[in-house]
Parts: structure tokens; C-alpha cells; sequence
């Protein structure tokens, strides 16, 4: 179940108060809008000692099964989540998970992207042949050619020396990443969150 923490809807809502743009989405329950704002909202939070800590990141953490240093990039999405359907009133049909292959295999199949992710889509990546996962928002898909920008959560802004996505980073950042995948991370899909 996801449940977002007040004091985590009272950070988002300071964060949005003067974003015209976020206020009328919230006004027309433009549910999968209002995620987006609020997935930037967040972006700048960062670890207190980089192993998945801090008031801001335990916050996050709590909107799915509570803190206890687990990586959180899915949290951080599921927090997202929960804070656009307390504002609109509209649930997302996305299982309440903080595992990224679990999130990708329970959610309704009919949640999946068929052909290009719109902007709000949940991306899902996996680590062959381990059951670890990363995942992001997209904000911009093709940005240009073969690449998309995304807010992450529990990541680092770039790659790291082997090619692959920080999934257990310091922080949430707005980052670039390959449409395709990484060498070592397989880019499972896209899920629709509303």
C-alpha cells in the first residue's frame, strides 16, 4: 500500500506553490501531470551519509514499507505516485512495490507501453541475471536521438566507468540516459502510471 507521509505532501507543496502550471494540473486532477511535478519537485534531495539516509530520503521510504537503508529509486517513484493521488483522488493501477522487477511483472499488463513512452511513463531496468532493478520518470523521450531525460531517485547523474546506471546513488537528479539500455543494465520497458 502506498502512503505518503504529510510531512512529505507539505515539502511537495511548499515546492509547488507558486508553479502555476502544477497548481492547474492539480485543479483539473491531471493525475499523471501532477506526478511529474511533483518527481521534480523532489529532485536536489540527497543523502545524509550515502547509504540510503537522511530525514528527506527515510520520508521517501516510508510511502511504501518504511526506511531501513534499502535502495530507494522505486520509492521515490511510488512517493511521486501517492502524492498525485492524494491531490486528484485518482489511484494508479501501479502495485505499491519497492522492487522495480516486481513492480514491472504485477502491475496490469495493460499499464505496459506499447510503442513510445509519453512523459510520466515509469521506465524499468534490470541487471541480468540478478533480480536488481533501477527505474525512473521520463520527462522528455528522444530527446534527441537515442536518448531521454528522466528524474531518478537513489541514483547519480551520470554513468558510472562501466557503462551502467548508479542504482544505489546519493540523491535524486535529473538525468540523461540511453533508450535502449545500458552494457550491463537490459531496459525492460515502460509502464503507465495513470
Amino acid at each position: 500500500m502506498r502512503k505518503i507521509e504529510k510531512e512529505l505532501v507539505s515539502y511537495i507543496d511548499a515546492k509547488l506553490a507558486k508553479n502555476g502550471a502544477a497548481q492547474e494540473a492539480i485543479a483539473k486532477k491531471d493525475a499523471r501531470r501532477v506526478m511529474v511535478f511533483a518527481a521534480e519537485a523532489l529532485v536536489g534531495i540527497r543523502e545524509a551519509t550515502g547509504k540510503n539516509d537522511g530525514k528527506m530520503v527515510e520520508l521517501i521510504q516510508e510511502t511504501v514499507g518504511g526506511h531501513s537503508q534499502e535502495s530507494w529509486c522505486l520509492s521515490y517513484i511510488m512517493s511521486c505516485i501517492a502524492y498525485a493521488e492524494v491531490k486528484t483522488g485518482i489511484k494508479s493501477p501501479i502495485i505499491a512495490t519497492e522492487h522495480c522487477l516486481t513492480a514491472w511483472q504485477k502491475s496490469p499488463k495493460s499499464c505496459r507501453v506499447k510503442k513510445i513512452p509519453k512523459k510520466g511513463a515509469l521506465a524499468i531496468w534490470n541487471y541480468p541475471p540478478s533480480s536488481n532493478g533501477h527505474c525512473g520518470i521520463v520527462d522528455e523521450y528522444e530527446h534527441k536521438p537515442g536518448k531521454m531525460m528522466l528524474f531518478e531517485g537513489n541514483t547519480q547523474s551520470g554513468l558510472k566507468a562501466d557503462g551502467t546506471i548508479e542504482r544505489n546513488g546519493g540523491g535524486t537528479y535529473y538525468t540523461e540516459r540511453s533508450t535502449k539500455g545500458t552494457l550491463k543494465m537490459k531496459l525492460l520497458g515502460f509502464l503507465k502510471p495513470f
